[in-house]
Parts: structure tokens; sequence; C-alpha cells
């Protein structure tokens, strides 16, 4: 009587636990508008938590600004509360120049808000939910 109790919870502790995955298959689909030339190459960051916002990026994709037509795909992506942000290196040294007050010279964007206040938006600004398999962001580049 114990043994067909003990299989009994065994495959119902297996079943019960298979929904709860580490990874789960989400796509985030990046929308981009107002992007200016094709030259140099866009890096896009995707962040998961305010503590690594703008630090330290989740996933990142770095795409040749000649071959974006309308957006970018993160695949694989689990269930949370994310980031994004664009940078269009035109110069290709891995990094946004700006001029000697701080200003940038090359586009950027971030998910919901371009600018901050005096900077960057935080992640509160510009965080947003993926929870079903697919979820479409816009980031809207700013040239000064």
């Amino acid at each position: 009587m114990t043994v067909p109790f003990f299989i009994a919870l065994a495959l119902n502790l297996g079943i019960s636990t298979t929904g709860y995955t580490s990874i789960d298959n989400n796509r985030i689909v990046v929308k981009i508008e107002n992007l200016k030339s094709d030259k140099g190459v866009l890096i896009i960051a995707l962040f998961n938590s305010e503590e690594s916002y703008l630090k330290k990026d989740y996933k990142r994709l770095i795409v040749d600004a000649k071959n974006i037509k309308e957006s970018v795909v993160f695949e694989d992506v689990p269930q949370g509360i994310y980031s994004a942000s664009i940078i269009h290196d035109e110069n290709e040294n891995g990094e946004l120049d700006k001029n000697w007050i701080g200003i940038p010279k090359e586009s950027f964007g971030f998910t919901k808000k371009s600018l901050g206040v005096m900077g960057p938006p935080s992640f509160k600004e510009t965080c947003f939910e993926v929870k079903g398999k697919e979820i479409s962001v816009l980031i809207k580049m700013k040239t000064f």
C-alpha cells in the first residue's frame, strides 16, 4: 500500500514542477525609430535589474546599421522586468562618444523614454515586463 502511494507522490511532484523552468522561451522584439544613418553598428543592450542597469547588460546584440530593417529580436528571455538601450556607434569604437561637456555626439535611445534629467533615464522610467511569449517595445533614437 505504501509503495503505490510513493510512486503516485513522485509522479505528482514531477508533474507539478515541470511548469517551473528557469529559462522561458520568450522573445523581445525591439522596434527602432529615427535611425539617422546606416554607418557603423548598433549596440542593443538588455538589462534585467536596477542594479545592473547601464553597468552590466544581461544580453547584448551588435548589429551592422546597414542590416537594420525595423527591429531586432532577443530570443530565449525568461519572464521578468527588463529595460533596453541602444547606442548607434557610428565609428565602431564600442562606446557612446560625447563632446567636451558630456553631450552625446552619437545617437542613442531607451525603451519608453529617451532622456532623463541631466543624464540617462532611470531603470524604473524605462522598464517593461515580459510575461507572454513575445513582447514588442519601441526605442526612438535621439540625436543632439
